[in-house]
């Protein structure tokens, strides 16, 4: 999934996202069933604070876009994963 941002003419940060991945969702660049990067390597990818992108996949699970799972990973830490709907 490539994701660039412009500047904040663009708007928000977390709102450049939530559009961003929309249009993949719509051009079916993303199909239901593929999982979103996790928040913390995608903003770490954008150089951007991950409440960026977790304000922009809130958006996009409030929207029924994408559908957030909560499990544990091998050593029992929470894991949260984000899938196309």
């Amino acid at each position: 999934m490539d994701i660039k941002l412009a500047d904040t003419s663009e708007g928000p940060v977390y709102l450049q996202i939530r559009r961003q991945i929309e249009s993949h969702i719509r051009d079916k660049q993303l199909a239901a069933g593929d999982a979103l990067p996790s928040p913390a390597s995608l903003a770490s990818k954008l150089s951007v604070d991950r409440g960026e992108v977790q304000r922009a996949y809130f958006e996009l699970e409030h929207a029924g876009l994408v559908s957030k799972t909560v499990g544990r990973d091998f050593l029992g830490k929470e894991k949260v994963t984000y899938t196309v709907r």
